[in-house]
């Protein structure tokens, strides 16, 4: 690996611990569902202003992606994306670390599902830390933060981990038949739309343009999306820049024992290692 590739892993690493952290006071304060507002607009405001360098990616082996049948997997996503940015900002209001940690649940029941259905084949080894993530899954529900949660944000952790995972499926059938800018877009734009169809108030939108906690989050999601992206294309395997997103899990969560005063910081550390090392073999 060049001196480049790490700083580019380095980048979104930081990136990573970054945006979580930039959610946390936002949960906090206002309606989850806002918090999908103002992603799903910086979103499409990002797809908008970089479409003159990008549009020709809508042109994908030699065919219009938006008129794939596969596009409707995009679809899904931008209406699942909604939900998942709802639900995990309610239980980010509870527990920062509950809502970075499902992400390695989610990564685990997504590959089992691809290597199940869709011929990713994975070794025995990695079934295995798939089963050791679903043991681990619930001693944090026991004996991590999620501890602290209630029944109501267990069930919207667990539907929250089922959704977050099924990004990966999708993404694992959309993306080689539409390629990743259409996937973008079109699941972007539906987001967006979910947002005016499920009644968001008119105060919601004036938020995008008006809080500075908002315009920051939502200006730098958008930015990380297209720089994860831009780096597993041309820069790093896929593999690797998942490592480094997945590398921030234990930062972010040590920062929320100390700051946020979850937990402690010996529990975090262990969650946060045993969760890293049962997704090596999985990511690598």
């Amino acid at each position: 690996m060049t001196l480049f590739q790490l700083f580019i892993g380095f980048l979104l690493l930081i990136s990573w611990v970054i945006r979580p952290l930039l959610y946390k006071p936002i949960a906090e304060y206002f309606p989850a569902k806002q918090s999908a507002t103002f992603t799903s607009f910086w979103l499409v405001f990002s797809l908008i202003l970089t479409y003159p360098i990008l549009g020709h990616f809508l042109q994908f082996n030699g065919n219009n992606a938006l008129f794939s049948p596969y596009i409707l997997i995009s679809v899904y996503k931008g209406v699942a994306l909604f939900y998942f940015v709802t639900l995990q900002q309610i239980i980010n209001k509870k527990s920062l670390s509950s809502s970075v940690f499902l992400s390695f649940i989610a990564m685990a029941l997504g590959s089992l599902v691809n290597n199940l259905f869709f011929a990713e084949n994975l070794g025995i080894t990695k079934v295995f830390c798939i089963c050791g993530f679903g043991i681990l899954g619930i001693l944090f529900l026991y004996k991590g933060d999620a501890k602290r949660l209630s029944h109501k944000d267990i069930f919207f952790f667990f539907i929250a981990t089922i959704i977050m995972a099924s990004f990966s499926i999708s993404d694992h059938i959309a993306i080689p038949k539409v390629g990743w800018y259409a996937h973008l877009l079109v699941s972007s734009i539906i987001m967006c739309l979910s947002c005016f169809l499920y009644k968001i108030s008119r105060l919601a939108f004036k938020m995008v343009f008006k809080d500075k906690r908002t315009i920051l989050a939502g200006v730098f999601y958008a930015v990380t999306e297209f720089l994860v992206i831009y780096a597993s294309i041309n820069i790093l395997p896929v593999s690797i820049v998942a490592l480094f997103l997945r590398l921030s899990v234990p930062i972010v969560m040590i920062i929320s024992a100390l700051r946020y005063k979850e937990q402690n910081l010996k529990n975090q550390l262990i969650f946060g290692i045993l969760a890293i090392l049962l997704a090596l073999p999985i990511i690598l």
